[in-house]
């Protein structure tokens, strides 16, 4: 299956800031992944996933552990390799870089890595087949030298990266660092985070007040208190793992701030509420991915989460995906991917036809993504971009939904 984030040449959709210019091309900041239950969306994304853990961490494998090999098992044939590819345009440099590898659950079985720089032809740096390893001495001089060959289940790359590499660990930290991957459902994995960041930084409370605020979640503005481990009152259902994390340390309070009321409405005072016991559950999760949202705006790096909606009123989804899609509040193209059953925001005032992507098993149950551009089966044409997208989703003109049955039980 083939993601492709680049921007189609071929629509003039009116929603401007939803693509940012990298070098010949227009790539989209905003992509959403629609598809039934059990369609294949959430492994989809943990794909990408898979592909930056292993390029992070195959560096520290022993010789004999497994690499998360994960084969399809609904087929009679035998198992094939994993292969990943990716093209990812680094806006410090303005060149394209083209890694890939193949791999089984004990090795890796090729590996190959070009750089495209502007006006220029690709250049490769190195191929790899099984443990042959072939380095361009002229384009990759950092791996030219390096007589250790890697454990089989090692990636080249990592190794390289290890020992110093620049043009290795650049690529390494365009994964490593730059690609974040998230869970829209247990967001609680991402509250700490974002209270040492806000609390820590003066820069980041600062812009989370006014990220917040937009975000009309109830509360006027937030403060942060370092708390003794010993005097934290953990609310009913706290995650258990994250109290054992916590065990030891300080823990940071958020306290959200609410205006008080006389009879007539007039504001006469403030109360301060406790965030994780007095605040829904959307608003807390707002709060816990503030922290790489705003990271990954100032940054222009990419957030891949699964179940953005989860717990969300769809206008707040609505102004969080208008927060990527629009050049003023993400000057510097930060992209958001993202999976939702949510039909609300299927909507042209938000997205371009290009940025809604549709994932759906075939009889073999095999999941496919395609793009609405390309979903014309029932239509016999290209969506137009004045359609009614959540209609015609619903109704199953761009496949990609549950279908079900007027068959009845037998009494």
């Amino acid at each position: 299956m083939t993601l492709d984030l680049a921007a189609s040449n071929g629509i003039r959709d009116n929603i401007e800031g939803a693509y940012t210019d990298a070098g010949n091309n227009k790539i989209l900041n905003v992509v959403a992944f629609y598809g039934a239950n059990s369609s294949g969306k959430t492994n989809f994304l943990r794909a990408i996933g898979t592909m930056r853990r292993i390029i992070v961490q195959s560096v520290k494998l022993n010789e004999n552990d497994d690499l998360p090999y994960d084969p399809f098992l609904l087929t009679t044939e035998d198992p094939r390799p994993t292969k990943f590819e990716a093209v990812i345009f680094n806006t410090e440099d303005k060149a394209s870089y083209f890694y890939g590898f193949e791999y089984t659950q004990k090795a890796i079985i090729k590996e190959w890595f070009q750089i495209k720089s502007p006006r220029k032809s690709a250049k490769t740096l190195f191929n790899r087949n099984g443990n042959q390893i072939e380095v361009n001495p002229t384009n990759f001089q950092e791996g030219q030298n390096i007589t250790v060959i890697p454990n089989k289940n090692r990636l080249f790359l990592s190794l390289v990266g290890q020992l110093g590499g620049k043009i290795s660990n650049t690529a390494i930290s365009l994964f490593q660092k730059e690609l974040r991957i998230l869970s829209g459902i247990e967001d609680s994995n991402y509250s700490n985070y974002t209270r040492r960041l806000v609390h820590e930084n003066e820069k980041y409370k600062l812009r989370a007040q006014e990220f917040l605020k937009k975000m009309n979640l109830g509360f006027r503005e937030f403060e942060t208190k370092n708390v003794e481990f010993e005097k934290i009152a953990f609310p009913q259902g706290f995650p258990q793992e994250l109290i054992e994390q916590l065990r030891g340390g300080n823990f940071i309070e958020v306290l959200s701030t609410h205006a008080v009321y006389d009879k007539s409405g007039q504001v006469v005072g403030q109360y301060k509420f406790d965030l994780d016991e007095n605040e829904s559950s959307g608003t807390i999760k707002i709060f816990n991915l503030t922290g790489p949202i705003l990271e990954a705006l100032e940054n222009g790096w990419a957030l891949v989460i699964d179940e953005l909606d989860s717990q969300l009123h769809p206008l707040l989804s609505w102004k969080l995906i208008e927060t990527f899609n629009n050049r003023d509040t993400n000057p510097n193209g930060a992209q958001l991917i993202f999976t939702t059953h949510d039909t609300h925001l299927l909507s042209n005032r938000l997205f371009r036809r290009d940025q809604i992507w549709f994932v759906q098993k075939d009889p073999a149950e095999r999941s496919t993504i395609y793009p609405m551009m390309e979903a014309t089966e029932k239509l016999g044409h290209a969506p137009r971009s004045d359609s009614n997208y959540q209609k015609n989703y619903i109704q199953g003109i761009y496949g990609a939904i549950p279908y079900f049955t007027n068959e009845t039980p037998e009494e």
